[in-house]
């Protein structure tokens, strides 16, 4: 109906980020990727496009990836840089889960 399924939403827009400690340019890469991604999809879907939790959703990816890539740079790749972001992250996406269910 929605034309994307959860398997869909993990797999290719949230990012492979595991809490290992650091922070490194894969986690940016991968971060971008997934914003990037998910960004255009939503714009070109009309229906999702306007489901308050999608829009949440793709604002939280890109300030994920956006801090991720500031520590990166800025050599604070401890994980406690993102944690707030990263918890953000996985909130809004259980919303999106939740809605896809429905």
């Amino acid at each position: 109906m929605f034309g994307l399924t959860i398997d869909e939403f993990k797999q290719f827009y949230f990012p492979k980020y595991y809490e290992n400690g650091v922070i490194t340019d894969d986690v940016v890469k991968n971060a971008k990727q997934c914003s990037d991604t998910f960004h255009d999809y939503l714009v070109n879907n009309r229906f999702l496009s306007s489901v308050s939790c999608f829009r949440v959703y793709d604002n939280v990816l890109f300030g994920f990836y956006k801090q991720a890539e500031r520590c990166l740079k800025s050599g604070k790749t401890d994980v406690s840089n993102v944690e707030f972001e990263w918890r953000s992250l996985c909130s809004s996406s259980l919303e999106c889960r939740r809605f896809l269910t429905s």
